[in-house]
């Protein structure tokens, strides 16, 4: 079900509290966010009700007051915090981000401005609540946000259509799965991990920011010496479940900056690039083997943990399944 349809929230299996009292409700949201002033500017019918779910570094948040609300926090401090409202809509204003949200447009509040917001009384926001030094953290590394700089989002966004759209629905994917009982957070760590990162990147490229012009500005080329450093990583870690950022570490440079370096040098992305790398090493492992050597282990021993895809990537790069290598290898094997 889209996000905003139907008469029960978002999330409704993972509810934080329901209340009626508003200082109890101030009470329950700052233990999770920061303290605040909450108040009911207009109309009777308060009924306040939080469901969330929780990352290492993020949470998902759906939220409504049932009145119209003024909510003043001052100053967030610790945590960036996206609000896109799928009912009704909020005024904003976040030092000078000043701006309305509704209506298919989000915003993003600023931890270091003062903040004071507006609810419309049948206001239901979707909000991202993620931890100011792991997004300052991954601007730095994926998009090469200065060291010592400040990430600061400015104005409402459309979430209608580009990659705004494409956040939406990767956000929507999120609380649904949620709502059939299958909570993203709470799977592998790799997975989760990388769920986190998915929605913070797409956070960063769905919202404007000072940034913005440099993401999309073109990126000087890392040069050789990059992809060198971070093809002698990969190989030294074949059997290790790298991430890009590690290899963009390795090599000295910004995630960006190696995406644009290995598209000028391989034609191909840094991440097909390892899979490729360790392809041809399961191939050198499948042809020479010992006794012992089977299919499941030379897989997962390379990263390999889905055994039907690797199988169909091993065959379109070999142009044979993985058995039928082992087993022609073995056919003319001795001890």
């Amino acid at each position: 079900m889209p996000l905003g349809q139907g008469a029960i929230l978002p999330l409704a299996e993972h509810r934080l509290f329901t209340s009626d009292d508003v200082d109890e409700a101030r009470a329950r949201v700052a233990r999770v966010y920061c303290d605040h002033r909450l108040d009911v500017v207009r109309g009777g019918g308060f009924a306040a009700a939080h469901n969330r779910i929780e990352g290492r570094s993020l949470s998902v948040n759906i939220m409504t007051y049932g009145s119209k609300t003024m909510i003043a926090p001052g100053a967030l401090e610790r945590f960036y915090l996206f609000q896109f409202p799928i009912r009704g809509h909020a005024s904003i204003s976040n030092g000078d981000n000043v701006h309305e949200i509704g209506g298919g447009r989000s915003g993003v509040l600023n931890p270091d401005a003062e903040t004071c917001m507006i609810w419309s009384e049948d206001c239901v926001q979707v909000m991202i609540q993620v931890e100011r030094a792991a997004l300052e953290r991954l601007a730095r590394s994926r998009f090469g946000l200065p060291a010592g700089a400040r990430l600061r989002f400015a104005g409402a966004n459309d979430l209608g259509q580009g990659a705004g759209r494409a956040f939406a629905g990767m956000l929507e994917h999120v609380v649904r799965e949620a709502d059939f009982g299958c909570n993203l957070f709470e799977g592998p760590e790799i997975m989760a991990e990388q769920v986190e990162t998915t929605l913070m990147v797409g956070l960063l490229q769905s919202q404007a920011h000072n940034l913005t012009e440099r993401m999309t500005a073109p990126v000087p080329g890392a040069g050789p010496r990059a992809v060198r450093l971070a093809e002698g990583f990969m190989l030294a870690n074949l059997g290790n479940p790298i991430t890009l950022e590690e290899v963009a570490g390795a090599a000295g440079v910004s995630v960006r900056a190696l995406q644009s370096a290995f598209r000028e040098a391989r034609g191909r992305s840094p991440m097909t690039v390892l899979r490729e790398i360790r392809l041809d090493r399961a191939w050198q492992e499948l042809s020479h083997p010992g006794p012992e050597t089977n299919v499941t282990e030379v897989a997962t021993s390379l990263g390999f943990f889905h055994l039907g895809r690797f199988g169909q990537q091993y065959r379109a790069k070999f142009g044979c399944s993985p058995v039928e290598t082992l087993r022609g290898a073995q056919q003319g094997w001795s001890p």
